[in-house]
């Protein structure tokens, strides 16, 4: 088999939001650039496109870098959170002057409490000033909007390749083997490689070996399978927060032709009710209903026998909470990857089993293999008059989301912890280099996006995925553009 051989100033493995941020400053930087795919074009599913579209920015450096290494918690160091609150301070501005795509504010920090949460500020794709609706397919708009503008600059994407190894020569990274189309193809990256290949939530060994719990259910890009980790370990690369992921409650299910499919669940709007497995409330379940990425710690709590009553747990609804739209939010996930359409009306996920129904709750919680389900038709008929009385006594849940489960039929979905991608993956620096288990860089290597992303304890804000994605690809690009090289 013959080997084409190819040259470049960078290459960037990964074609996501981290790999096309990358791709985007590495090109304003006069920078020759081969970006390089794992996927298949017709069959490419970056996690930008299955996301909400949500981008945290700041307004502040100050304070947003107060603020990330706040949510850190020791876990990344504070030079690094600073990089990444100076990028986000002018990301706005770098994605409206790079693409075609407006935003406008639509959230602000997850935590509020914690200092510098004032510096933050999430912004989503914009029609006129107005943040689109999320069900417009937002995070789909801003990856093609990223798209777009590479391919008016002529930018060289290859799909379909598999990448056997990086390239080094003497202590330097510079460049990739890999096969495309069952092609050898060897490119040299003269300035270095940029590894923006995701998460390995979908590498079920890597995953069971390093998250808190199994199973844990993504809903976030099946091309994530670890690619990044296998290439960095040769090279002696050190790993941090192996064990993060970002996380809520998550629908699993079993299709007969497209095996299992995970989906982001909206409990909201009211009523609903969340029960371990003994059919019992255990936390304030609005937080799951508010799509906060901290309700799944919860659900990985182990009792006093180290068991985990609460995976599954299940969530209880009527019919009032069926009627008001779809379970799931038909501009993210799978349905914005073309994989699965969920029903307007959920009917056809109640054909399939997926949603299992009742005449009563204790007959819903049979059907979904509670295992009290007279414990679960008591506790709802307890959560029944704490909404009433208008006070939840038992977990302080806002009066506001108090709402009875009272028209029948009721419904019960199991809900698994899980989320849209893991965090893990080899140690950065505030310059995006990889780091050796010393604490040196690799010279030539970078990294960005979910693939040891810069996050730690607490997710910071909506968007803060892809927010690390497209500051720390701006970042390595232009570290790359400006290293000296040896």
């Amino acid at each position: 088999m013959t080997t084409e051989a190819v040259e470049f100033d960078l290459c960037v493995l990964g074609f996501g939001a981290a790999g096309a941020a990358a791709a985007l400053e590495a090109r304003a930087l006069g920078l020759r650039t081969l970006v390089v795919e794992r996927q298949p074009r017709e069959r490419h599913t970056p996690s930008v496109m299955m996301s909400g579209g949500s981008i945290m920015a700041a307004t502040d450096v100050a304070a947003a870098t107060d603020y990330l290494d706040a949510c850190a918690d020791g876990l990344v160091p504070r030079e690094v959170s600073a990089a990444w609150a100076a990028r986000a301070c002018e990301l706005v501005a770098w994605l409206e002057r790079r693409t075609t795509m407006t935003t406008a504010p639509s959230g602000t920090a997850e935590h509020p409490d914690l200092p510098g949460a004032n510096g933050i500020v999430v912004v989503t794709a914009a029609r006129g000033g107005v943040p689109l609706d999320r069900s417009e397919g937002r995070g789909t708009r801003l990856f093609a909007a990223m798209r777009d503008a590479l391919a008016e600059l002529g930018q060289e994407i290859r799909y379909g390749c598999t990448v056997d190894r990086l390239i080094v020569d003497g202590e330097r990274v510079t460049g990739v083997e890999m096969s495309c189309d069952g092609a050898r193809v060897r490119v040299h990256a003269r300035r270095g490689v940029v590894l923006a290949t995701g998460g390995f939530e979908f590498d079920e060994v890597v995953r069971r070996e390093n998250l808190p719990v199994d199973p844990v259910r993504f809903y976030g890009n099946p091309g994530n399978r670890g690619d990044g980790l296998r290439l960095v370990a040769p090279l002696g690369a050190d790993l941090w927060h192996m064990d993060q992921f970002v996380g809520r409650g998550v629908g699993s299910f079993v299709d007969p032709a497209l095996g299992r499919l995970n989906f982001m669940l909206y409990t909201g709007p009211p009523g609903y009710v969340i029960t371990d497995r003994h059919g019992m409330r255990f936390a304030d379940e609005s937080g799951q209903a508010e799509l906060r990425h901290d309700f799944y710690q919860h659900m990985i709590a182990r009792d006093e026998g180290g068991g985990l009553p609460r995976v599954p747990s299940y969530w209880f609804f009527d019919e009032k909470r069926r009627r008001a739209g779809p379970l799931t939010n038909l501009g993210v996930g799978l349905a914005a990857a073309g994989i699965y359409r969920w029903s307007e009306d959920n009917s056809a996920e109640i054909a399939r089993g997926w949603i299992h129904q009742g005449t009563t709750v204790a007959d819903a919680a049979t059907a979904a293999g509670v295992g009290d389900p007279l414990r679960a038709q008591a506790t709802v008929e307890r959560y029944n008059a704490v909404c009433a009385s208008g006070i939840d006594p038992d977990f302080g849940r806002p009066a506001d989301t108090l709402l009875p489960l009272d028209e029948p039929p009721y419904y019960c979905v199991p809900l698994w912890p899980g989320g849209s991608h893991t965090t893990g993956g080899p140690r950065r620096d505030a310059h995006a280099r990889i780091l050796d288990r010393s604490g040196a860089p690799i010279p030539g290597l970078y990294g960005a996006g979910e693939l040891g992303q810069a996050t730690g304890r607490l997710y910071a804000a909506a968007g803060a995925s892809l927010s690390d994605a497209l500051c720390f690809g701006r970042i390595a690009a232009a570290h790359a553009a400006t290293a000296e090289l040896r």
